[in-house]
């Protein structure tokens, strides 16, 4: 009887045994196979749903690796475009740099991100993914003593990877796979932070390669901007790049073009993007930002980011009908302000704005933009409160307009409030209430201020003055909480 439990235990480590060599021999032969389970290890409360861009990109990712590990030269880097929340990062960045540890054991990495927060979320992942008990019953590496960081680790085996935010400095150290995962911050696209990216890749992150002849590098990221470094590797260097390119929609735009096959009802990922779900983005990002970021369509930089066609205005019959229709009898204006004390018309104008939230859209009543010293200001904004019954002024804080709230204060029982800091550029803010703007929600009520702001608002960032720019975000991020993330 003994011996019969004592071979049955036998049989069933041997089972077992014979059981996790199999798995190992698979995740060996498929990464798509491993990063599938990877993932669930990493996350098991997530009900991942696996899309054919997901085996094609882990094929690719696969192919590449096993040819460095050859040792043979390159026919080219890659860059690939998707949709945001397509697992791109969990794949490329994450599980990608573990197969590639447990299969060819020496193989290194940098891992760059805009953000170098994003970038240590990545590398925790790592880490998590290698000292978990099953990955570590499959394949267990051993982390050299000296090199144990989270962000910058060496195995014994001879594996590494280094992970930083993409600014960063990565000097001195080089990798067989550079992966550059979202380069470009989605907060800053100005001339200056593109600029910033492009100079980054071409002084130092190009070089850093150990044998750039074999080594890869790896561009992912949704598009942001038509001079992103997608954009700028693509039009300066196109042969040497293979680009893969999948929107959430069919077009003509997908690379390689017989992925269109793969495509369902003409979607990349019917149960993650459908028609629902890319009609409400296309409203809750505006069309300039879904073509970005959704169908990698960036748009060309035309000089403006609002279209004149986008901003309603009715006549005050219209509005008073509106009022009445609606039943609205004590409607109150507020009052926005943007300062610049001084009558050098070198300089910015003060800006005044006139305005009211009625049925969640933002009604302009008045706009006033002049040149004023100190006193002028002042009683104008006190005659301009009374004359419209507004029921608070809202300062933009700067300098001056921390001088207006002092003196209106002191000097009167106007109610009046500072407005917070921007923490972004007037770009992004712009752009964070277009969407708004775009699906008519701003409306200017007609007076011959009209043109003033709709000059300012179509022609930014190449208008002469830019004050209504401030003022509609301020009134429009004050009229939806949704924006508050671009305030301080």
């Amino acid at each position: 009887m003994a011996k019969r439990r004592v071979d049955e235990l036998k049989n069933k480590i041997n089972k077992d045994l014979l059981r996790l060599e199999i798995r190992r021999q698979l995740y060996r032969k498929s990464f798509y196979e491993f990063m599938k389970d990877a993932a669930r290890v990493l996350e098991p409360a997530t009900d991942w749903d696996w899309n054919f861009h997901h085996e094609y990109l882990c094929d690719v990712l696969q192919k590449e690796a096993e040819r460095i590990d050859r040792k043979e030269k390159k026919a080219w880097d890659i860059i690939i475009n998707v949709p945001f929340r397509s697992s791109k990062t969990m794949i490329t960045s994450i599980i990608f740099p573990v197969w590639c540890f447990a299969v060819f054991g020496n193989m290194s990495f940098i891992n760059l991100s805009y953000s170098a927060g994003l970038s240590t979320d990545a590398s925790n992942k790592v880490f998590e993914l290698l000292n978990n008990p099953w990955f570590i019953e499959l394949f267990p590496q051993e982390f050299d003593d000296h090199h144990r960081g989270k962000t910058d680790f060496k195995l014994k085996s001879g594996g590494s990877r280094i992970s930083s935010g993409f600014l960063g400095a990565v000097l001195g150290r080089g990798a067989d796979i550079i992966v550059m995962d979202d380069p470009n911050s989605p907060k800053d696209l100005s001339a200056l932070g593109i600029s910033n990216t492009i100079r980054t890749w071409t002084d130092t992150i190009s070089t850093r390669l150990n044998q750039p002849e074999i080594g890869l590098f790896i561009v992912i990221q949704q598009r942001l901007h038509h001079k992103d470094l997608s954009g700028y590797l693509l039009n300066n260097f196109p042969d040497k790049w293979n680009h893969i390119c999948l929107p959430a929609m069919a077009s003509p735009k997908i690379s390689p073009p017989y992925l269109l096959l793969k495509y369902q009802d003409n979607l990349l990922w019917k149960n993650r993007f459908s028609q629902k779900v890319l009609d409400n983005f296309k409203i809750t990002l505006g069309s300039q930002m879904f073509a970005n970021q959704l169908l990698q369509e960036p748009v060309q930089d035309e000089g403006n980011i609002i279209k004149k066609s986008w901003i309603k205005t009715i006549t005050s019959e219209q509005f008073l009908k509106f009022l009445y229709d609606n039943n609205i009898k004590n409607h109150q204006w507020e009052m926005f302000i943007d300062s610049a004390y001084t009558k050098d018309i070198g300089n910015d104008p003060s800006g005044i704005l006139i305005c009211a939230k009625l049925n969640n859209d933002l009604y302009v009543r008045k706009v006033i933009n002049k040149h004023y010293e100190f006193p002028e200001l002042l009683k104008l904004l006190e005659t301009t409160f009374k004359a419209f019954n507004c029921k608070i002024i809202r300062v933009e804080a700067k300098a001056s307009g921390l001088s207006i709230i002092q003196q209106l204060k002191r000097q009167t029982s106007l109610p009046i409030t500072q407005l917070p800091t921007k923490k972004d550029s007037k770009e992004i803010c712009l752009k964070s209430v277009s969407p708004l703007i775009e699906a008519g929600r701003l409306i200017l009520i007609e007076d011959i201020s009209n043109d003033i702001i709709i000059e300012q608002l179509s022609q930014f960032p190449k208008a002469s003055h830019d004050e209504m720019v401030d003022l509609v975000y301020y009134a429009m991020a004050n009229m939806n909480s949704g924006f508050s993330y671009c305030m301080m």
